[in-house]
Protein backbone atom coordinates (compact mmCIF):
# COMPACT_ATOMS: atom_id res chain seq x y z
CA UNK A 1 0.00 0.00 0.00
CA UNK A 2 1.25 3.44 -0.81
CA UNK A 3 -0.33 6.61 0.52
CA UNK A 4 1.05 8.62 -2.42
CA UNK A 5 -0.77 6.54 -5.02
CA UNK A 6 -4.54 6.31 -5.57
CA UNK A 7 -5.38 4.50 -2.38
CA UNK A 8 -6.97 7.10 -0.24
CA UNK A 9 -7.27 9.45 2.57
CA UNK A 10 -5.85 7.12 5.20
CA UNK A 11 -5.06 4.07 3.04
CA UNK A 12 -6.65 1.77 5.54
CA UNK A 13 -10.24 0.88 4.86
CA UNK A 14 -13.37 2.55 3.75
CA UNK A 15 -14.62 3.24 7.24
CA UNK A 16 -11.41 4.89 8.36
CA UNK A 17 -11.40 7.09 5.30
CA UNK A 18 -14.93 8.41 5.53
CA UNK A 19 -14.52 9.39 9.15
CA UNK A 20 -11.22 11.09 8.40
CA UNK A 21 -12.97 12.98 5.61
CA UNK A 22 -15.58 14.07 8.15
CA UNK A 23 -12.85 15.37 10.45
CA UNK A 24 -11.40 17.37 7.57
CA UNK A 25 -14.78 18.86 6.67
CA UNK A 26 -16.11 19.44 10.19
CA UNK A 27 -13.92 22.43 11.19
CA UNK A 28 -15.04 24.29 8.08
CA UNK A 29 -18.67 24.25 9.20
CA UNK A 30 -18.23 24.29 12.95
CA UNK A 31 -15.20 26.42 13.81
CA UNK A 32 -14.55 26.82 17.57
CA UNK A 33 -15.79 30.09 19.02
CA UNK A 34 -13.77 32.23 21.42
CA UNK A 35 -15.46 32.22 24.81
CA UNK A 36 -14.79 34.07 28.03
CA UNK A 37 -13.45 31.77 30.75
CA UNK A 38 -14.95 32.63 34.13
CA UNK A 39 -14.15 29.44 36.00
CA UNK A 40 -11.09 28.86 38.12
CA UNK A 41 -8.23 26.71 36.83
CA UNK A 42 -9.09 24.08 39.44
CA UNK A 43 -12.73 23.94 38.31
CA UNK A 44 -11.70 23.68 34.67
CA UNK A 45 -9.24 20.89 35.41
CA UNK A 46 -12.01 18.88 37.06
CA UNK A 47 -14.47 19.43 34.22
CA UNK A 48 -14.85 16.49 31.84
CA UNK A 49 -15.04 17.22 28.14
CA UNK A 50 -18.02 15.93 26.19
CA UNK A 51 -17.26 12.53 24.64
CA UNK A 52 -17.06 13.83 21.07
CA UNK A 53 -14.29 16.29 22.02
CA UNK A 54 -12.19 14.00 24.18
CA UNK A 55 -8.65 13.57 22.89
CA UNK A 56 -6.21 10.69 22.64
CA UNK A 57 -2.71 10.92 21.23
CA UNK A 58 -2.48 7.17 20.49
CA UNK A 59 1.22 7.37 21.40
CA UNK A 60 1.63 3.90 22.98
CA UNK A 61 1.09 0.99 23.36
CA UNK A 62 -0.34 -0.53 20.14
CA UNK A 63 -4.05 0.12 19.59
CA UNK A 64 -6.44 -2.39 18.00
CA UNK A 65 -9.41 -1.19 15.95
CA UNK A 66 -12.34 -3.29 14.79
CA UNK A 67 -13.37 -2.05 11.34
CA UNK A 68 -16.78 -3.15 10.10
CA UNK A 69 -18.71 -2.67 6.88
CA UNK A 70 -22.31 -3.64 6.13
CA UNK A 71 -24.43 -3.28 2.99
CA UNK A 72 -26.81 -0.76 4.55
CA UNK A 73 -30.38 0.22 3.85
CA UNK A 74 -31.90 -0.79 0.55
CA UNK A 75 -30.14 -4.15 0.35
CA UNK A 76 -30.88 -7.69 1.44
CA UNK A 77 -29.53 -8.37 4.94
CA UNK A 78 -28.47 -4.71 5.40
CA UNK A 79 -26.92 -5.26 8.84
CA UNK A 80 -24.63 -8.22 8.11
CA UNK A 81 -21.03 -7.09 8.61
CA UNK A 82 -19.52 -8.75 5.56
CA UNK A 83 -16.33 -6.73 6.03
CA UNK A 84 -14.57 -7.55 9.30
CA UNK A 85 -11.06 -6.18 9.68
CA UNK A 86 -8.77 -5.73 12.64
CA UNK A 87 -6.32 -2.85 12.30
CA UNK A 88 -3.45 -2.81 14.78
CA UNK A 89 -1.65 0.54 14.95
CA UNK A 90 1.81 0.40 16.54
CA UNK A 91 2.87 4.05 17.11
CA UNK A 92 6.43 3.19 18.19
CA UNK A 93 7.15 0.96 15.18
CA UNK A 94 5.11 3.31 12.95
CA UNK A 95 3.27 0.34 11.46
CA UNK A 96 -0.28 -0.78 10.80
CA UNK A 97 -1.21 -4.45 10.65
CA UNK A 98 -4.45 -5.44 8.90
CA UNK A 99 -6.14 -8.80 9.50
CA UNK A 100 -9.27 -9.87 7.62
CA UNK A 101 -11.72 -12.37 9.13
CA UNK A 102 -14.04 -14.45 6.91
CA UNK A 103 -17.70 -13.52 7.23
CA UNK A 104 -18.87 -17.18 7.28
CA UNK A 105 -16.94 -18.14 10.42
CA UNK A 106 -19.23 -20.00 12.82
CA UNK A 107 -19.27 -18.51 16.32
CA UNK A 108 -21.24 -19.00 19.50
CA UNK A 109 -23.59 -16.20 20.47
CA UNK A 110 -22.31 -14.96 23.86
CA UNK A 111 -24.32 -16.15 26.87
CA UNK A 112 -26.44 -18.47 24.70
CA UNK A 113 -26.31 -22.05 23.50
CA UNK A 114 -26.87 -21.08 19.87
CA UNK A 115 -24.51 -20.46 16.99
CA UNK A 116 -24.43 -18.10 14.03
CA UNK A 117 -22.06 -16.69 11.43
CA UNK A 118 -19.78 -13.98 12.77
CA UNK A 119 -21.20 -11.46 10.30
CA UNK A 120 -24.63 -11.76 11.94
CA UNK A 121 -23.58 -10.85 15.49
CA UNK A 122 -24.08 -7.11 15.02
CA UNK A 123 -27.48 -7.61 13.36
CA UNK A 124 -28.52 -9.91 16.21
CA UNK A 125 -27.66 -7.27 18.84
CA UNK A 126 -28.40 -4.12 16.85
CA UNK A 127 -31.16 -2.92 19.16
CA UNK A 128 -29.02 -3.08 22.30
CA UNK A 129 -28.14 0.60 22.23
CA UNK A 130 -24.64 1.21 23.52
CA UNK A 131 -23.91 -2.53 23.54
CA UNK A 132 -24.68 -3.51 19.96
CA UNK A 133 -21.02 -4.25 19.17
CA UNK A 134 -20.13 -6.03 22.42
CA UNK A 135 -20.81 -9.56 21.17
CA UNK A 136 -18.86 -9.04 17.95
CA UNK A 137 -15.94 -7.48 19.83
CA UNK A 138 -15.91 -10.38 22.27
CA UNK A 139 -15.93 -12.93 19.44
CA UNK A 140 -13.09 -11.19 17.59
CA UNK A 141 -11.02 -11.02 20.77
CA UNK A 142 -11.51 -14.73 21.40
CA UNK A 143 -10.56 -15.60 17.82
CA UNK A 144 -7.51 -13.34 17.47
CA UNK A 145 -6.23 -12.96 21.03
CA UNK A 146 -6.14 -9.18 20.49
CA UNK A 147 -7.88 -6.75 22.83
CA UNK A 148 -10.19 -4.52 20.79
CA UNK A 149 -9.80 -0.91 21.93
CA UNK A 150 -12.12 0.88 19.48
CA UNK A 151 -14.59 0.11 16.72
CA UNK A 152 -15.68 1.89 13.56
CA UNK A 153 -18.76 0.73 11.66
CA UNK A 154 -20.05 2.06 8.36
CA UNK A 155 -22.89 0.90 6.18
CA UNK A 156 -21.95 1.15 2.54
CA UNK A 157 -25.09 3.06 1.59
CA UNK A 158 -22.91 6.01 2.61
CA UNK A 159 -20.80 5.46 -0.49
CA UNK A 160 -23.68 6.01 -2.87
CA UNK A 161 -24.99 9.04 -1.00
CA UNK A 162 -21.57 10.70 -0.71
CA UNK A 163 -20.55 10.12 -4.34
CA UNK A 164 -23.86 11.55 -5.54
CA UNK A 165 -23.57 14.56 -3.22
CA UNK A 166 -20.19 15.29 -4.82
CA UNK A 167 -21.57 14.74 -8.36
CA UNK A 168 -19.63 11.57 -9.09
CA UNK A 169 -15.98 10.52 -9.03
CA UNK A 170 -13.36 9.72 -11.66
CA UNK A 171 -11.35 6.52 -11.07
CA UNK A 172 -8.90 4.36 -13.00
CA UNK A 173 -10.32 0.83 -13.15
CA UNK A 174 -7.32 -1.52 -13.11
CA UNK A 175 -8.98 -4.48 -14.86
CA UNK A 176 -12.29 -5.53 -16.34
CA UNK A 177 -14.95 -6.69 -13.88
CA UNK A 178 -17.75 -8.95 -15.04
CA UNK A 179 -19.84 -10.10 -12.10
CA UNK A 180 -22.95 -12.15 -12.92
CA UNK A 181 -23.93 -12.74 -9.28
CA UNK A 182 -23.96 -9.20 -7.93
CA UNK A 183 -26.78 -8.90 -5.33
CA UNK A 184 -29.91 -7.57 -6.97
CA UNK A 185 -33.48 -6.71 -5.99
CA UNK A 186 -35.97 -9.26 -4.62
CA UNK A 187 -33.23 -11.53 -3.23
CA UNK A 188 -31.92 -12.14 -6.74
CA UNK A 189 -28.81 -11.34 -8.73
CA UNK A 190 -27.86 -8.97 -11.50
CA UNK A 191 -24.83 -8.53 -13.74
CA UNK A 192 -22.35 -5.80 -12.98
CA UNK A 193 -19.81 -5.01 -15.67
CA UNK A 194 -17.18 -2.31 -15.93
CA UNK A 195 -14.24 -2.05 -18.32
CA UNK A 196 -10.66 -1.17 -17.43
CA UNK A 197 -9.60 2.45 -17.90
CA UNK A 198 -10.69 5.83 -16.59
CA UNK A 199 -14.37 5.79 -15.64
CA UNK A 200 -16.65 8.47 -14.19
CA UNK A 201 -18.88 6.78 -11.61
CA UNK A 202 -22.14 7.86 -10.06
CA UNK A 203 -23.08 6.69 -6.57
CA UNK A 204 -24.83 3.47 -7.62
CA UNK A 205 -21.94 2.37 -9.86
CA UNK A 206 -19.31 3.30 -7.28
CA UNK A 207 -21.11 1.14 -4.72
CA UNK A 208 -21.15 -1.83 -7.09
CA UNK A 209 -17.48 -1.24 -7.90
CA UNK A 210 -16.42 -1.57 -4.27
CA UNK A 211 -18.84 -4.38 -3.33
CA UNK A 212 -18.34 -6.79 -6.22
CA UNK A 213 -16.86 -10.10 -5.04
CA UNK A 214 -16.23 -11.59 -8.47
CA UNK A 215 -12.69 -13.10 -8.56
CA UNK A 216 -11.55 -10.91 -5.67
CA UNK A 217 -10.51 -11.15 -2.04
CA UNK A 218 -11.35 -8.79 0.81
CA UNK A 219 -8.10 -6.96 0.16
CA UNK A 220 -8.89 -6.55 -3.55
CA UNK A 221 -12.13 -4.90 -2.56
CA UNK A 222 -10.23 -2.89 0.02
CA UNK A 223 -8.03 -1.50 -2.75
CA UNK A 224 -11.07 -0.44 -4.78
CA UNK A 225 -12.72 1.06 -1.71
CA UNK A 226 -9.65 3.13 -0.97
CA UNK A 227 -9.42 4.16 -4.61
CA UNK A 228 -12.96 5.56 -4.39
CA UNK A 229 -11.94 7.19 -1.14
CA UNK A 230 -9.05 9.00 -2.80
CA UNK A 231 -11.38 10.28 -5.49
CA UNK A 232 -13.83 11.48 -2.84
CA UNK A 233 -11.05 13.25 -0.99
CA UNK A 234 -10.01 15.07 -4.14
CA UNK A 235 -13.57 16.16 -4.81
CA UNK A 236 -14.09 17.26 -1.20
CA UNK A 237 -10.93 19.35 -1.24
CA UNK A 238 -12.29 21.34 -4.19
CA UNK A 239 -15.19 22.55 -2.03
CA UNK A 240 -14.83 26.04 -0.60
CA UNK A 241 -16.12 27.60 2.58
CA UNK A 242 -19.31 28.77 0.87
CA UNK A 243 -20.38 25.20 0.03
CA UNK A 244 -22.11 25.09 3.41
CA UNK A 245 -25.09 23.07 2.19
CA UNK A 246 -22.83 20.36 0.78
CA UNK A 247 -20.85 20.16 4.01
CA UNK A 248 -24.04 19.94 6.04
CA UNK A 249 -25.45 17.24 3.78
CA UNK A 250 -22.20 15.28 4.04
CA UNK A 251 -22.22 15.59 7.82
CA UNK A 252 -25.82 14.39 7.99
CA UNK A 253 -25.02 11.36 5.82
CA UNK A 254 -21.96 10.50 7.93
CA UNK A 255 -24.02 10.79 11.10
CA UNK A 256 -26.64 8.42 9.72
CA UNK A 257 -24.29 5.75 8.40
CA UNK A 258 -21.29 5.67 10.79
CA UNK A 259 -21.03 4.34 14.33
CA UNK A 260 -17.86 4.58 16.39
CA UNK A 261 -16.72 4.96 19.98
CA UNK A 262 -14.01 7.41 18.87
CA UNK A 263 -14.48 11.14 19.41
CA UNK A 264 -13.87 13.69 16.67
CA UNK A 265 -10.66 14.79 18.38
CA UNK A 266 -9.46 11.21 18.69
CA UNK A 267 -10.11 10.75 14.98
CA UNK A 268 -8.22 13.93 14.17
CA UNK A 269 -5.24 12.86 16.29
CA UNK A 270 -5.30 9.38 14.78
CA UNK A 271 -5.33 10.83 11.28
CA UNK A 272 -2.36 13.04 12.08
CA UNK A 273 -0.39 10.03 13.27
CA UNK A 274 -1.11 7.59 10.48
CA UNK A 275 -1.39 9.80 7.38
CA UNK A 276 2.34 9.67 6.62
CA UNK A 277 2.99 6.01 7.38
CA UNK A 278 4.90 4.62 4.36
CA UNK A 279 3.28 1.93 2.25
CA UNK A 280 5.79 -0.74 3.26
CA UNK A 281 4.71 -0.27 6.88
CA UNK A 282 1.13 -1.31 6.11
CA UNK A 283 1.16 -5.08 6.57
CA UNK A 284 -1.89 -6.94 5.29
CA UNK A 285 -2.64 -10.46 6.51
CA UNK A 286 -5.69 -12.39 5.37
CA UNK A 287 -6.81 -15.12 7.76
CA UNK A 288 -7.79 -17.17 4.74
CA UNK A 289 -10.44 -19.90 4.76
CA UNK A 290 -8.16 -22.25 2.78
CA UNK A 291 -5.37 -22.09 5.34
CA UNK A 292 -7.11 -21.95 8.70
CA UNK A 293 -10.64 -23.30 8.27
CA UNK A 294 -12.74 -26.14 6.90
CA UNK A 295 -16.15 -25.71 5.33
CA UNK A 296 -19.28 -27.38 6.68
CA UNK A 297 -23.00 -27.39 5.93
CA UNK A 298 -25.32 -26.83 8.85
CA UNK A 299 -28.82 -25.57 9.60
CA UNK A 300 -28.95 -21.99 10.90
CA UNK A 301 -32.48 -21.00 11.76
CA UNK A 302 -34.53 -22.75 9.10
CA UNK A 303 -31.97 -22.63 6.31
CA UNK A 304 -28.96 -24.75 5.42
CA UNK A 305 -25.85 -22.61 5.24
CA UNK A 306 -22.18 -23.00 4.44
CA UNK A 307 -20.05 -22.14 7.46
CA UNK A 308 -16.36 -22.18 8.36
CA UNK A 309 -14.87 -23.70 11.49
CA UNK A 310 -11.19 -23.83 12.58
CA UNK A 311 -9.49 -26.83 11.03
CA UNK A 312 -8.35 -28.13 14.44
CA UNK A 313 -11.85 -28.07 15.86
CA UNK A 314 -14.73 -25.75 16.67
CA UNK A 315 -13.70 -22.93 19.02
CA UNK A 316 -10.02 -23.91 18.65
CA UNK A 317 -8.42 -20.61 17.63
CA UNK A 318 -4.88 -21.30 18.82
CA UNK A 319 -3.47 -21.56 15.29
CA UNK A 320 -4.97 -18.18 14.37
CA UNK A 321 -3.73 -16.55 17.58
CA UNK A 322 -0.21 -17.87 17.01
CA UNK A 323 -0.24 -16.64 13.41
CA UNK A 324 -1.28 -13.15 14.49
CA UNK A 325 1.23 -13.07 17.33
CA UNK A 326 4.06 -14.01 14.97
CA UNK A 327 2.90 -11.45 12.42
CA UNK A 328 2.98 -8.50 14.82
CA UNK A 329 6.33 -9.25 16.45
Amino acid sequence: MNFRRPWGLISLVLVFGFIALLVVAWPKINRPRIIEIKKSVKELAAQKLPTMWQSDNFSSPPINFLLLGAAGEGWDAPDLTDTILIARFDPIANRIYLFSLPRDLLVKIPDQDTWTKINALYAYHKNLKGREFDALKQAVQEITGLQINHYIFVDLALVKQTVDLLDGVNVLVAKDIYDTVYPGPNHGFETFEIKAGWRYLDGATALKYIRSRQSTSDFDRLARQQQILQALKQKALTLNFWDISTFLNLYQEFSRHIKTDLSLWQLRNLWQQIKDIPGQNIIRQEISPAKFFVSRQMVLGQDTASVLIPRFGQDNYEEIKNYIEESIQ
